[in-house]
């Protein structure tokens, strides 16, 4: 059974390696290989005290892990998945092996495994015996990844489409995005710390030598000091451990596949409401309310600007820094645009009520209020709380500056994304059980990313007037313009997207309806690199604001904050050289994004209007 499923899954995965996905395999393998060769040579460097080395490998071994147990939930689903073998009669623990045998066929299995090879290079250090010990200990960490990331992943749909699923799933995809534009300020914490000569304390010692990740680490080292019934602890335990994973894994492969979380209100009918949720314009706030709090898929929308402005200003602190501390409420107002951009086709056909009633105006107003009704008051409390928290009383008056002109214009990005730039997705009901398989907003969450800073320039601008004039008033008086263009920003582009959906609402529904322009769009994009213009979005960006602007702004004015900036490490002159290189850098690879997200929407749009309309039933009938 196993070298038939592993047949099946190298035949797919020959088939579908074309155009931008193989890029993207290729680039991932490139990483991962690096990522590999570092965890290597991690074992091979000397280090003031040998037993932090044993530490620190652990914690390598605590990333691997979490990238097997995180990634299926980002999205990674498996090539051959289980239900597609359900109705076939065989026992679930042999379909399990079967399964399992495939799994270790492919690209990431592969770089994992180069990756744990660090465990033998570690157990030569200390001998030929442990390092004979640490050649079955990696293998039973490479089948313990895999099965923890199927189990991971066959619970996880179980309970993807509640609430609570949805609100973990937004939790993990910020944490992932935290850790890969910034989590290595842990590594310039641990470089700048006394931890490579002192250790870790006994309290971390104990807890990562605790993770099951981490046991073969500890197998190998009991074999190096001789202490022989640990050592064959830990391998057994990792061996048992797999076990109860594939037990597990082959009776949820037996469960049946129930109907998706239905999640029901109250049946009255809500009482009459005055004031600003009153008439039709009040009954889509109340509608998109009840939607913000009751659709998985809004959940997850919700929390993921949340914990990643949170993730972003506190992972500092690991080296004590509090400089982004005050920031933590405009990264929320910024990242919400850019995860809200996309509502209408996340409602899906429901579309076709608005324009058979006739709603449109008030449907785009209603989205606005109870965007700014959802995300305003964490906005403003985070603003207060950190700002406060950061002492650096100067900040005030940006923070004010930014505040609601990020609001207020994010209500109107939003919107106006919805309407004029909608990636068609699946209706609801026909959801797959992941919330992070749905439309593909890569490129145009990056662009709004960066033209949501838009509307808070005026007022910054004012702010910093102010702050070279030396004139307290008028730095405050940024708070007044933000507001004036937050709500002149939100009510002109709400006014075009009335317009665009007044004018082009059947259009939508029809792309929405068959999806035709997003596969003639994935078609093209697949043509020109999908994935390489994926990258170009990451690293123009990366390389533009965080590695360019910002170290240029700290080096001119003279902050002396290092973090992740890599021009503040250089003497200044070369410092700024290095950051303006940058900028230009990232400005090319944006315009190279942008160039190509333009010309495969252009050509997208052009195959849809040119492919007809299938025949449907009554059609082929007459004929």
């Amino acid at each position: 059974m196993a070298g038939v499923l592993i047949r099946m899954k190298l035949a797919v995965i020959k088939n579908s390696m074309t155009g931008g996905r193989a890029a993207w395999m290729l680039v991932g393998a490139v990483f991962g290989l690096l990522f590999a060769a570092a965890t290597i040579w991690l074992t091979l460097v000397d280090v003031p005290n040998e037993k932090v080395l044993g530490d620190l490998l652990a914690c390598v071994f605590v990333m691997w892990t979490l990238g097997w147990l995180i990634g299926p939930l980002w999205g990674g689903s498996a090539v051959l998945r289980a239900d597609h073998f359900a109705l076939l009669p065989m026992p679930r623990r042999k379909l399990a092996v079967g399964l399992l045998g495939a799994a270790f066929v492919g690209v990431t299995t592969a770089v994992t495994a180069v990756g744990f090879l660090a465990l033998v290079t570690y157990g030569a250090r200390q001998g030929f015996v442990p390092a004979l010990v640490a050649v079955p200990a990696a293998a039973l960490q490479l089948v313990f990844v895999v099965l923890l990331s199927r189990v991971a992943y066959a619970l996880f749909g179980m309970v993807a489409a509640s609430r609570v699923g949805a609100a973990v799933t937004g939790l993990l995809f910020a944490a992932m995005l935290v850790l890969t534009q910034s989590g290595w300020m842990i590594v310039v914490a641990i470089m700048y710390s006394d931890v490579l000569t002192t250790g870790f304390s006994s309290t971390m010692t104990t807890t990562l030598r605790g993770i099951p990740s981490s046991w073969g680490v500890v197998a190998v080292d009991a074999a190096g000091r001789g202490d022989w019934p640990l050592a064959f602890a830990a391998s057994a335990g990792l061996a048992v451990l797999c076990g109860l994973l594939l037990l597990i894994w082959s009776v949820e492969l037996g469960n049946p596949r129930h109907g998706r979380v239905t999640i029901r209100g109250s049946a009255d009918q809500p009482p009459a409401a005055g004031g600003l949720l009153a008439g039709p314009t009040g009954t889509v706030v109340r509608k998109e309310l009840r939607t913000w709090l009751r659709d998985p898929l809004r959940t997850t929308t919700a929390i993921v600007p949340i914990i990643w402005a949170l993730g972003t200003v506190l992972l500092p602190l690991t080296f004590d820094a509090r400089l982004l501390l005050p920031w933590a409420g405009p990264a929320l107002a910024l990242f919400a645009i850019t995860s809200a951009c996309n509502l209408y086709s996340q409602d899906g056909t429901a579309l076709w009520q608005t324009l058979t009633i006739g709603t449109e105006r008030a449907d785009i107003r209603g989205r606005q209020w109870a965007y700014l009704i959802v995300f305003a008051p964490p906005t403003i409390l985070l603003s207060v709380g950190f700002t406060w928290w950061s002492g650096y009383t100067w900040t005030w008056p940006w923070v004010a500056a930014i505040v609601p002109a990020l609001l207020g214009g994010g209500a109107g990005l939003i919107v106006y994304s919805s309407v004029f730039g909608m990636v068609p997705g699946p209706d609801a009901h026909k959801r797959p059980s992941n919330p992070l398989e749905r439309a593909d907003t890569t490129g145009q969450s990056n662009v709004l990313f960066w033209v949501g800073m838009l509307p808070a320039v005026p007022a910054v601008a004012v702010v910093l007037l102010g702050e070279r004039l030396d004139v307290l008033w008028l730095a405050w008086a940024g708070l007044v313009v933000s507001a004036v263009t937050g709500v002149l920003a939100g009510r002109w582009l709400g006014t075009l997207a009335i317009g665009r959906l007044i004018t082009h609402g059947p259009e939508m529904l029809h792309t929405m309806r068959t999806g035709r322009a997003a596969a003639a769009r994935k078609a093209e994009t697949s043509k020109q690199g999908g994935a390489i213009n994926g990258l170009y979005w990451t690293l123009g960006a990366i390389l533009l604001i965080p590695q360019g602007l910002i170290p240029l702004v700290f080096i001119l004015t003279g902050v002396d904050t290092k973090s992740w900036f890599l021009a503040m490490y250089l003497p200044p002159a070369y410092g700024i050289a290095a950051a303006v290189i940058s900028m230009l850098g990232g400005v090319y690879l944006l315009a190279r994004a942008l160039r190509n997200t333009v010309n495969n929407r252009v050509g997208a749009a052009g195959n849809a209007s040119a492919t007809p309309e299938p025949a449907n039933d009554h059609e082929l009938e007459s004929v």
